[in-house]
């Protein structure tokens, strides 16, 4: 069995937050964004122009200031920031300018919007 892991934006977090009540929906997600702050075991991603995530970070992860990266981790709670994510995996995708943040959040506004008729259709 693989596991599940939709792309989302910061506006979909509470979507994928464990105490929601849909079966459909898994709280591992995937996130695209670009490092900016560091503090121990604890950073943040900006993800474009659609806002910043926390991150609560693994003991080895190896997070750069500046690059763009795809973070695969738990919707959880961060305590004093709200929604935030676990980190269970991270890949470097390099610098910030070499990537089309806009196709990415396309695609992923397109997905959810795709889904979310799919599961209404279905009730």
């Amino acid at each position: 069995m693989s596991l599940q892991t939709p792309r989302v934006l910061p506006a979909h977090l509470h979507a994928f937050h464990p105490s929601n009540s849909n079966p459909h929906v898994t709280s591992t997600v995937r996130l695209l964004g670009t490092v900016t702050a560091l503090r121990g075991d604890t950073a943040t991603i900006t993800c474009g122009n659609n806002g910043d995530v926390a991150l609560i970070l693994k003991p080895d992860s190896h997070l750069q200031m500046g690059k763009l990266v795809e973070i695969v981790g738990k919707v959880t709670d961060v305590e004093g920031q709200g929604l935030g994510v676990r980190v269970l995996g991270s890949f470097d995708w390099g610098n910030p300018a070499d990537c089309d943040y806009k196709i990415y959040e396309s695609v992923v506004n397109a997905t959810h919007q795709y889904k979310s008729m799919f599961y209404e259709a279905a009730e």
